[in-house]
């Protein structure tokens, strides 16, 4: 058998001690946190505002005739709703060539604008009076934010490459808990200042404008480890073995944002609350994603991979379950509570199995195709739920998305799962 031959660039030893510690300050962690953190504004910071976006344009649709007003105000539902997710599409299309051009040409040279253009796109929304437009203005963001996610997760990587695996390891699990208590505070600010305009959530976004300023005074461009594993015969890599990883990413995204995409509307219109409890429930959900996250690594030590799909899958449907019996806020929360705590251990546990399972050559392309699947799961999420509420409504909808996850929990109880 032929060696394998390997190529090293040591860097300084000086050099690294101070790269740990820099990175070990607490102005930096913050900037490089905050930044990972926008990623998740984007996405949910408008939900509170759905309801009153639709109400805004129906009135300006009906008042209008035409082709494209009727067609408009047939479609509004939906329409509405993508103002969350469309930006998810361009991130699935765009972060593959993000990651390319970023490892070609430095990050930060790319990371730096997208923040700005990231910032601007995201308060257009409170200037502008045509659904199209601000679907377009989310298009720009989505791509923005595709260099900024993809960027803050390199940059992580680079930062944290020394001290061992378990300093990177503990910056992960802090940067996914920083961003959703960060994301739940923002996101009840949001809600509260949507109960006197749909316009003002989209003001939150210049909460981007400090973050770019922190960011541009912390960070910097990292010098690379390199390390080239140079064989001719490296394992080839089954990707179909991991199909239902990849299905279980897609699916949890779909489910998990059925709650931005559609208990406002529940909340509002079906409970008669106003639109500050919207941001109140959503921050319940994205506070318990977070702390239900960061204790993953103690909920392994006893319970195996199998069991907690299963479990997480139970828990995400008793959520559903739970709003198609009890109508009042109160279920919302513990409703929502739940499927945060589903999905935010589900999603880390997805994760995880692929990890054990993959080999390590294969694991930045595995994962990569699975983080399409949750974005594409992401996108797809009110186009996929919102024909089941036309035909049968919210109540009952409720309904068919808890049979529907407890026939996947079922699915997972009789699958096989293997470790590495």
């Amino acid at each position: 058998m032929r060696k394998k031959q390997y190529k090293f660039h040591i860097n300084d030893t000086k050099l690294d001690k101070k790269m740990v510690e820099l990175t070990e300050r607490g102005g930096f962690k913050i900037a490089l946190f905050s930044m990972a953190a926008m990623t998740v504004l984007g996405s949910v910071v408008i939900a509170s505002a759905l309801p009153a976006i639709n109400k805004h344009f129906e009135e300006i649709l009906q008042n209008q005739s035409g082709i494209i007003a009727n067609f408009t105000l047939e479609h509004l539902d939906i329409l509405t709703r993508l103002v969350l997710t469309i930006p998810a599409i361009f991130v699935v299309i765009l972060s593959p060539i993000a990651g390319l051009l970023m490892d070609k040409f430095g990050k930060l040279k790319f990371i730096f604008p997208a923040m700005v253009i990231w910032t601007l796109a995201g308060i257009s929304g409170f200037f502008l009076n045509d659904i199209y437009a601000i679907l377009i203005s989310r298009s720009i963001f989505g791509i923005a934010t595709a260099f900024i996610m993809t960027g803050a997760s390199a940059l992580l990587g680079d930062y944290y490459s020394r001290g061992g695996f378990n300093r990177r390891e503990n910056a992960l699990s802090w940067q996914g808990f920083y961003c959703a208590v960060g994301g739940a505070i923002f996101i009840s600010i949001a809600g509260y200042v949507s109960s006197y305009s749909w316009r003002y959530p989209f003001l939150v976004y210049s909460l981007g404008i400090l973050i770019t300023l922190l960011a541009f005074f912390y960070l910097f461009e990292p010098r690379k480890f390199k390390f080239y594993n140079h064989t001719k015969a490296e394992a080839k890599t089954n990707y179909w073995q991991f199909l239902p990883i990849y299905f279980i990413g897609f699916f949890i995204m779909v489910v998990y944002y059925i709650s931005p995409t559609q208990l406002p509307y529940y909340i509002e219109n079906h409970l008669g609350l106003d639109p500050k409890y919207i941001g109140i429930s959503m921050s319940i959900s994205a506070f318990c994603y977070g702390i239900f996250s960061l204790s993953y690594k103690s909920i392994v030590k006893r319970i195996n991979i199998k069991t907690i799909y299963i479990l997480t899958l139970l828990i995400v449907a008793s959520a559903f379950l739970l709003l198609y019996f009890i109508h009042d806020f109160l279920a919302v929360l513990v409703a929502l509570a739940l499927l945060g705590m589903g999905g935010g251990i589900m999603l880390v546990n997805n994760s995880a199995y692929l990890f054990s399972i993959c080999p390590e050559n294969a694991r930045a392309r595995a994962y990569g195709i699975l983080a399409s699947c949750m974005f594409l799961g992401q996108f797809l999420s009110p186009i996929i739920s919102q024909p089941i509420v036309r035909q049968i409504g919210l109540i009952n909808a409720f309904l068919v998305w808890a049979v529907m996850i407890y026939f996947v929990g079922m699915i997972f109880l009789f699958m096989k799962t293997k470790s590495n």
